[in-house]
């Protein structure tokens, strides 16, 4: 039996590096309130997703351009950084601690999240947690 090769996987060592976003997944930026309500909402069905507890982030990685036709007003205080940008990522085997870290390690089988599963859980978490986006007729 052989063993799946990921066409990306994280770096390997003691340090986080800098690596570019758009070339094999987009880094979807979620403010750390949010991101653990979407979290839960998408349980096993997350792919990898770091943390940096300093920033109070967590990243999500999908498919290159999956969100150019999500309606971004339905989710603010969030991002999706494509090509031009660039994020830390920390080694595999960096799960704990205080830098960035993987909240959910990736596996050797997935690391992109579904970007319609995660816009969904994205939607919900931001109406738990800030209200609805809807304006209201007076």
């Amino acid at each position: 039996m052989g063993t799946k090769v990921m066409p990306w996987t994280p770096p390997s060592g003691r340090s986080a590096q800098l690596q570019p976003v758009g070339k094999t997944w987009d880094a979807v930026r979620v403010a750390r309130f949010i991101g653990k309500l979407a979290l839960e909402s998408l349980g096993g069905a997350t792919g990898a997703v770091i943390e940096n507890p300093i920033d109070r982030v967590l990243y999500w990685l999908i498919e290159p351009g999956a969100a150019a036709k999500w309606d971004m007003s339905l989710l603010p205080s969030i991002e999706v950084w494509g090509a031009t940008a660039y994020i830390e990522v920390p080694p595999a085997a960096r799960t704990t601690g205080l830098g960035i870290h993987w909240r959910v390690p990736p596996r050797f089988d997935r690391h992109l999240t579904d970007p319609a599963a995660l816009f969904a859980a994205l939607r919900t978490a931001t109406r738990e947690a800030l209200g609805p986006r809807e304006e209201t007729a007076r």
